[in-house]
């Protein structure tokens, strides 16, 4: 695990030296991925800071960093993730940026708004956007161009993937056999994180010629 935090503190380090501060972005969504970006940029800044003689340990903290964040907000999010998303940028002082539309032409509008060359993302192997990249990735064909950043690219740990309120349901590989769920980090193959984006069982009923679907069950959160 050491060697997997200097490794992703040293990416973040190089982004830091590579490119200029306000130039330089970081998407989060709340979720575990980003989270844990997020402890290590203020890690990485820190660091940064102090070895390059610009700060001490009284004035580099992510308070005193405040890294242009974006967060691409989802309606059909679990509204405890967007409380907790807002929630983490008042307590770190993130100046957030939240945008409604789709990924893509989000980040169109953001990179016309301001120049942004990279962009901290909580990318991982084995999510289904990781295959062929790097730690440092250039944008896709097509897309706007801008450096992807991914510092914690080879992380593998035990939690249970997040979807939106449609496609989640308790990761059946968590149930204690008693009707109830373990705590995510319980999770013994971490290959099966995603085990609770499944589909949910919907009810269909017709109203005034529209399909309303409902939901047969509440899922709970891991």
């Amino acid at each position: 695990m050491r060697a997997k935090y200097d490794r992703a503190v040293y990416v973040v380090q190089r982004a830091f030296a590579l490119y200029p501060f306000d130039e330089i972005a970081f998407s989060f969504n709340g979720g575990k991925d980003s989270t844990v970006l997020l402890h290590l940029l203020r890690a990485g800044y820190y660091l940064h800071r102090t070895s390059s003689g610009n700060g001490d340990q009284t004035d580099c903290t992510i308070q005193n960093c405040p890294m242009r964040t974006i967060y691409f907000e989802d309606p059909t999010a679990f509204p405890e993730i967007n409380s907790f998303t807002y929630d983490t940028a008042s307590t770190y002082g993130l100046p957030l940026e939240t945008i409604r539309t789709d990924f893509k032409s989000g980040l169109e509008a953001l990179l016309k708004e301001k120049l942004t060359k990279a962009i901290f993302l909580g990318t991982r192997n084995g999510d289904p956007n990781a295959v062929g990249q790097e730690e440092f990735s250039p944008s896709s064909p097509g897309w706007p161009p801008f450096m992807r950043v991914n510092p914690i690219l080879d992380w593998s740990y035990r939690y249970t993937s997040i979807g939106s309120i449609h496609d989640t349901v308790p990761n059946a590989q968590l149930s204690d056999g008693l009707g109830g769920f373990k705590p995510a980090y319980m999770l013994t193959d971490g290959t099966l994180e995603r085990a609770g984006r499944a589909k949910k069982v919907n009810k269909k009923k017709e109203v005034d010629g529209y399909s309303e679907t409902s939901s047969s069950a509440k899922p709970r959160q891991q």
